[in-house]
């Protein structure tokens, strides 16, 4: 018997939207969520996700690696494992994998997309 609150990450829906690998886990076409979206995302070396801005808040969680990220005018910034980044909707965001190995990322995001 499947547990209706519970999905791993091989069996998320892939989502490339946005230029990199994100596999939507909490989303509408997953689990039925409502109001919240949770996804990890992957960052190969050297790849980015394209500056954009979405009318729905996000928060970042870094997991593994090392990347850069601006958030609206903000100076490029450093992320690494551990840091989480709030990004407030309708604000310009841009992240990129700076390291050897890959940047990955979890995002909340309310309401989801």
């Amino acid at each position: 018997m499947s547990n209706p609150y519970l999905i791993k990450v091989r069996d998320g829906v892939d989502f490339r939207g946005r230029g990199v690998l994100v596999k939507r886990l909490v989303h509408p076409t997953t689990l039925g969520s409502k109001n919240l979206a949770v996804s990890v995302a992957f960052h190969g070396p050297g790849e980015e996700v394209q500056r954009h801005k979405h009318d729905y808040e996000e928060a970042y969680f870094v997991v593994q690696g090392e990347g850069v990220m601006t958030v609206g005018d903000s100076e490029e910034f450093t992320i690494t494992r551990y840091d989480c980044v709030y990004t407030p909707a309708d604000t310009y965001h841009w992240t990129k994998c700076s390291g050897d190995e890959p940047l990955v990322l979890v995002c909340a995001i309310t309401p989801p997309p």
